[in-house]
C-alpha cells in the first residue's frame, strides 16, 4: 500500500450561492476564544487547528494534514457566522456535495426552516447542511458514527448550542451541590476599556458555591468523578468543578436530553450518534414527524461498500407522507447510486434530480425522494388499471363462416349484403 496525504480542500474552491468563507486567524480571534470557551452571545462554530491524524481509506492509509480553519457566513441567515472548529478527520472528500446540497435547502425550503422545521441529517460529518439549517431556525438532528460525535458536538457547543447536558439532582434538601468555583474566561475576553463594573461582575468569588438543584450545565471536561462545568440554566456560579456521584454511587447529577441554546441564537442543533437502521431510526421519527431528511455525499460504494442499503432501510422508516429527502452526490465510476435510487422507487419513493452541474471537473449531482402524493398515487393507479384492462381485452378474430360470408363477390358486394 502507498501512503499519501489526505488533505482537508479549501471550501472556497467551489462556489455556494448562501455561504461566504473566510480564512480564520488564530492569534486574538474567535479561535482563541473558543479555546478559552468563552461564553457569550455566539451565534456560530470557532475555529482551530485540526492534529494530523491516521486514516485508513481503500487505497492506502492517509495522514490527515492540519486544515485551515474558515469563518463561513451564512447569508440567507443575516451572514451569521459559522466558525468551523474542528474539521473532520475522514469522510470529508469534498465541499462540492454539501454546498450544493445547501443551495437548494436555501432556496427551496426556507421558509419551512424558519418556522422550525423538523430536520435529520444522515451521515454527517461536519455537519454543515445541518448547522445552517439551525441557523436558520431549524430543529436540526445531526446523526453519524459514535467515534464522529466529539468533534461535531465540540462545533455545536462552540456555537450557542450546548450538546453534553447534565442536570442536577442531588442536594434537592440542602439546597443545591457545593462546587468549586472556576474564573470566567469571558471576563479575560472583555476589551480594555469594559467598564470597570462589568469586569468585576464577571470575577468568580473564592471559596465554593452551590449550584441549585435542577440547574442544568454543560459539561466542559469530565475526569473520574469531576465535572468541570458552564452553568446553563438555574442559580450558582457560572463555572465550577461539581462530584456527579456520592462515594458508594449515589447521582448527584445525570446527563439530560433538554438543550437549552445560548441568549440569540436561533434553532436548535442536536447531535446524536446513530448506525443506519431501521430499529434505529425509529426514535429520531418518534420525536417528531420528519418534515426534512438530508445526507450528503454518502453514496460512494468505492470507500463506503454498499452500506446505502441501511441508508435506505433508515430513510423509509423517517419519512412520512409529508417527508422529503435531499440527497446530494459527487459523481464516481461505480458509485451505486443507480442502484440506491432504484431500491428507493421499490420502496414507493418517487425520486427527481433537482441539480447536475460541473465543479473542478467533477460531476455533482442533487435528488429529491418523497411518497407519492394522492393524486400522483391515483394516476398511477388508472394507469395501472388500464394497462390491466388493454392485457385482458380479448382479440376479435372472425370465424370462418363469418369470414367467408364477408368474402367479396365479383360484383363488389358481400354475401351478408
Amino acid at each position: 500500500m502507498t501512503k499519501g496525504r489526505y488533505v482537508i480542500p479549501p471550501p472556497t474552491s467551489w462556489p455556494s450561492k448562501h455561504l461566504r468563507f473566510e480564512p480564520q486567524q488564530e492569534d486574538g480571534g474567535p479561535a482563541t476564544q473558543a479555546k478559552l470557551q468563552t461564553v457569550t452571545t455566539m451565534t456560530a462554530l470557532t475555529t482551530s487547528h485540526v492534529k494530523p491524524t491516521q486514516s485508513t481509506a481503500r487505497g492506502g492509509s492517509k495522514t490527515v494534514e492540519e486544515a485551515q480553519p474558515y469563518f463561513a457566513k451564512v447569508l440567507a441567515a443575516g451572514s451569521r457566522k459559522l466558525h468551523l472548529d474542528r474539521m473532520p478527520t475522514r469522510g470529508l472528500l469534498s465541499w462540492a456535495p454539501a454546498l450544493a446540497l445547501i443551495d437548494i435547502v436555501a432556496d427551496t425550503f426556507r421558509q419551512d426552516l424558519v418556522a422550525g422545521a423538523y430536520v435529520v441529517e444522515l451521515g454527517c460529518g461536519l455537519a454543515l447542511p445541518g448547522l445552517v439549517c439551525a441557523a436558520l431556525g431549524a430543529n436540526v438532528v445531526a446523526t453519524d458514527l459514535p467515534d464522529m460525535m466529539d468533534d461535531l458536538q465540540h462545533n455545536a457547543s462552540a456555537c450557542g448550542w450546548p450538546q453534553r447536558v447534565w442536570r442536577v439532582v442531588g442536594g434537592r434538601l440542602a439546597g443545591g451541590l457545593l462546587v468549586e468555583v472556576l474564573p470566567d474566561p469571558a471576563a479575560t475576553a472583555l476589551p480594555a476599556n469594559a467598564p470597570s463594573w462589568l469586569r468585576q461582575s464577571m470575577k468568580a468569588e473564592s471559596g465554593q458555591q452551590k449550584l441549585g438543584y435542577g440547574s442544568l450545565v454543560e459539561e466542559l471536561d469530565l475526569k473520574g468523578n469531576t465535572l468541570t462545568f458552564r452553568k446553563l440554566v438555574g442559580s450558582g456560579p457560572n463555572r465550577g468543578k461539581v462530584q456527579v456521584a456520592r462515594f458508594g454511587g449515589g447521582a448527584l447529577m445525570r446527563q439530560d436530553e433538554e438543550r437549552p441554546v445560548d441568549a440569540g441564537v436561533p434553532g436548535h442543533f442536536r447531535a446524536t450518534p446513530l448506525k443506519w437502521s431501521g430499529e434505529e431510526a425509529v426514535k429520531l421519527r418518534d420525536a417528531g414527524d420528519v418534515e426534512l431528511v438530508l445526507c450528503s455525499d454518502c453514496v460512494n460504494a468505492p470507500l463506503f461498500g454498499r452500506c446505502w442499503r441501511d441508508l435506505v432501510d433508515t430513510m423509509d422508516v423517517l419519512c412520512g407522507p409529508r417527508t422529503v429527502v435531499l440527497f446530494s452526490v459527487q459523481r464516481r465510476p461505480g458509485d451505486g447510486l443507480d442502484l440506491f435510487l432504484e431500491e428507493l422507487r421499490e420502496l414507493d419513493f418517487v425520486t427527481q434530480r433537482m441539480v447536475a452541474q460541473t465543479m473542478d471537473e467533477m460531476e455533482i449531482c442533487v435528488y429529491s425522494a418523497r411518497r407519492p402524493t394522492p393524486s400522483q398515487r391515483f394516476a398511477e393507479l388508472l394507469e395501472r388499471r388500464s394497462n390491466e384492462l388493454q392485457g385482458q381485452a380479448p382479440q376479435y378474430l372472425p370465424s370462418d363462416d363469418e369470414a367467408e360470408d364477408g368474402d367479396p363477390q365479383e360484383d363488389g358486394t358481400t354475401l351478408a349484403e
